[in-house]
């Protein structure tokens, strides 16, 4: 039995466009629901999420409560279910770790994620913190301050490294927006920016690319706090109100232009020659380097005026 366990829309896109049909889909967030149910009803079981921790002893003893309820769950769940081939697509997460447990005899594959997939942005202090708070509230505990699982134990399948999985680029359409398109992330949300960082990196670079600049969101970002915070970043920001995804949107609209601080959108539209990413413009100097210094990320990250200058010459050349 093949079982996988997708995150997001872009997950199930990949196991589709990779021919690749779980006899087992496992999901978690019921915002996923209509997407895997359409698909798999057949096959699909929602897993739910492990509790986060209150800020109140009571609160955390709560969560442990729940948690261990939960892992014992899904261990019924496996042992009603024999896997020998399971499909990952995050390894920093206690569940999948779990499920490592469980299933010990499947041949594991993990496939690529997004960005951290393929470098590390936030580094090891970043996943020790957060591994300590989980274990504390009776996450799974194994290994849970590591970033990377045992590579020893899966077979690590991605579009760029390995290059053996494909995921087709939308289509280009006909409808052409001269502005350049950044494509959001939730960078305050995670607390990676200060709101007052992210509307004065927004100011600085409309001013740098010396045009005005249409800002796509990420689903997960704040919508009325991003419309204040763009606000804020003066006229030449303006936020795109279109709630479809950004997939959809890019068949629906073309932009002159494209940059991100660590959007993955970037690698799933293909527009690869209009490009950019630009996390250090957003004081993300961390991820700036380990994008710079990956050998296959298939767009430039201009770190100067004068070499974001240089792209948007040739980009639009």
């Amino acid at each position: 039995m093949l079982a996988a366990l997708p995150r997001s829309g872009h997950h199930l896109s990949l196991l589709a466009a990779n021919d690749t049909r779980p006899d087992l889909l496992l999901y978690r967030d019921a915002a996923l629901r209509p997407l895997v149910e359409h698909k798999y009803a057949d096959r699909a079981v929602f897993l739910g999420r492990e509790a986060r921790p209150g800020r109140s002893p009571a609160a955390l003893l709560a969560a442990r409560r729940a948690n261990a309820a939960y892992y014992r769950q899904i261990a019924e769940i496996c042992a009603a279910r024999p896997v020998d081939r399971l499909i990952l697509f995050l390894e920093g997460e206690p569940l999948e770790r779990f499920l490592l447990t469980r299933w010990c005899d499947a041949t594991v594959e993990l496939w690529e994620d997004g960005l951290s997939h393929y470098v590390d942005l936030t580094g090891r202090a970043w996943y020790a913190a957060r591994g300590l708070v989980q274990a504390l509230a009776g996450f799974y505990p194994r290994d849970i301050t590591r970033r990377r699982l045992d590579r020893q134990r899966v077979l690590v399948r991605d579009r760029f490294d390995a290059g053996d999985l494909s995921l087709p680029f939308p289509p280009l359409p006909a409808t052409r927006d001269p502005r350049p398109l950044l494509i959001g992330s939730p960078l305050v949300e995670d607390g990676l920016i200060g709101r007052w960082g992210l509307s004065r990196a927004l100011a600085r670079l409309a001013a740098a690319l010396d045009r005005p600049i249409a800002y796509f969101p990420h689903p997960r970002e704040d919508r009325v706090r991003l419309a204040a915070d763009i606000r804020a970043a003066g006229p030449a920001v303006e936020l795109v109100a279109d709630d479809a995804g950004l997939l959809d949107y890019a068949t629906r609209v073309d932009h002159a232009l494209y940059v991100s601080a660590l959007s993955t959108g970037l690698l799933d539209i293909g527009r690869f020659a209009r490009s950019a990413f630009v996390p250090g413009w957003f004081g993300l100097h961390r991820a700036h380097r380990a994008l710079a210094g990956w050998p296959k990320c298939p767009v430039p990250v201009p770190a100067t005026p004068a070499a974001l200058r240089r792209f948007v010459v040739q980009a639009l050349a």
